[in-house]
């Protein structure tokens, strides 16, 4: 079933095939961290280079973030934007809370202005923030996130009505059928790499991160003490086999702790 992924420590020059584009995490930023020593220390198997874009959240806070707990101290400062802007890679920002509300999303604008370029991204679970961010601010790039289980070819050709990119889910990296169909696949991300999420059976916390952020009661969490699944920990996938299917742009996680 788990076909697809590799050994890293024998595979590790796989990740520098130039073919490939990576989006990064900046969530295990520290405060006071060179964010260029950061991204070749926890992404050294990789050419810096190739890093298109870094995703995650900033100093500036909103409760349009999702998928992970805010972190200030772990969070992009001007000088982090400013350093990654003078290399030429783009900012993702993580705004994948499932709820959309109109005095969030005016509370946000500061920071929707001040990236508001092309090369820079945002990552959307919800479809009205991201009609909204289609019109108001055009040049960003719309990611629709791993959030929204984009696991058919139906719900593919859907979003990409809307979004500029999709992400699929990391449970599909195993789907050789799957991913040859995918149509348009320069407009589709792949994870190079996971942990939990790549098991998960419901991924359940996403739900009840956004609703911690927008003070609703907090319904969902972690699903690990509720349904079982097998735990493969930090894995790393095929990529030179994704980029022989026509896939370039990957995303890459930090490795938990064990």
């Amino acid at each position: 079933m788990y076909h697809n992924t590799i050994d890293i420590i024998t595979r590790l020059q796989d990740f520098q095939d130039e073919r490939l584009r990576f989006t990064v995490s900046s969530r295990r930023l520290q405060f006071g961290m060179d964010i260029g020593l950061y991204l070749k220390t926890v992404y050294g198997y990789c050419n810096f280079t190739q890093i298109e874009s870094v995703f995650g959240s900033t100093v500036f806070y909103s409760r349009l973030y999702g998928g992970r707990l805010y972190h200030p101290d772990q969070a992009l400062t001007d000088l982090h934007i400013a350093f990654l802007e003078e290399q030429g890679i783009g900012i993702s920002l993580n705004l994948t809370n499932h709820f959309f509300d109109q005095e969030n999303y005016v509370a946000t604008k500061p920071l929707l202005q001040k990236l508001h370029k092309k090369g820079n991204s945002i990552i959307c679970t919800n479809d009205e923030l991201a009609l909204r961010l289609k019109h108001d601010f055009p040049d960003y790039t719309l990611r629709a996130s791993i959030i929204k289980k984009l696991d058919t070819l139906e719900k593919i050709a859907v979003a990409l009505k809307l979004y500029d990119v999709v992400v699929i889910p990391m449970d599909k990296n195993d789907d050789d059928a799957f991913l040859k169909a995918i149509p348009e696949k320069d407009r589709i991300v792949i994870f190079g790499n996971g942990a939990c999420a790549y098991t998960c059976p419901q991924r359940s916390c996403y739900l009840g991160i956004s609703q911690r952020f927008v003070g609703k009661n907090v319904s969902s969490g972690c699903s690990r003490n509720r349904l079982p699944r097998p735990d493969k920990g930090n894995v790393f996938f095929d990529v030179i086999k994704f980029a022989d299917m026509g896939y370039r742009h990957i995303k890459l996680v930090p490795l938990m702790p064990l």
